[in-house]
Parts: structure tokens; sequence; C-alpha cells
């Protein structure tokens, strides 16, 4: 599973609550633009751009974008045996 989220004129969905990204995604990763956090540092809001169950092609995804303040979330239960790594991938920093 993995989704360009749009709707059906080709638009991207605009903004949406924690909730509603969550019903959308299911078990899988998110890459979101432009996230609103609440004072406590918690996900209020954000556009949802892609989805997937494979990180790595949430990564690549949020790689081809140049400019944008992006979040990337899980939505699902974490594996237990597994090992939690977290890992920062940026193509390119660029200040105007």
């Amino acid at each position: 599973m993995e989704t360009t989220v749009k709707t059906r004129n080709n638009k991207p969905l605009g903004r949406l609550t924690e909730r509603q990204i969550k019903r959308r995604v299911g078990e899988a990763w998110a890459l979101l633009e432009n996230p609103e956090y609440s004072e406590k540092q918690v996900l209020l809001s954000a556009e949802l751009l892609y989805y997937s169950a494979d990180k790595e092609k949430v990564l690549e995804e949020m790689t081809k974008r140049k400019k944008g303040h992006f979040a990337m979330f899980f939505y699902g239960t974490p594996d237990p045996n597994k090992e939690l790594t977290i890992d920062f991938r940026l193509s390119e920093i660029r200040l105007n």
C-alpha cells in the first residue's frame, strides 16, 4: 500500500486533523507537510502528501520535494520484537 494523496480532480486534499490522517492512513508511514502542533508538541493538523507501509518509500518521496516543512509519522502498532531506529536524511538544505 502506497499512495500519493489527491482528490478526484488531482488536487491535494488540504489540511486534515490528526484523527483524519490516522483514519485515512491506517497502519503505515505518512509524509506530512506544514504540520501544526499544540503547545505540548502534539500534532494537531497537517497536509497529508503520501503514505506507505514501506518507510524507505516515504523517505524517497520526501527527498523528491525541495521546499517545505515536512514531518514523517508512523501510524500503527510498533512490532515489539524490532528495534526502533530514527534516521534523519536531508537531500539538501538551502538558506535564501
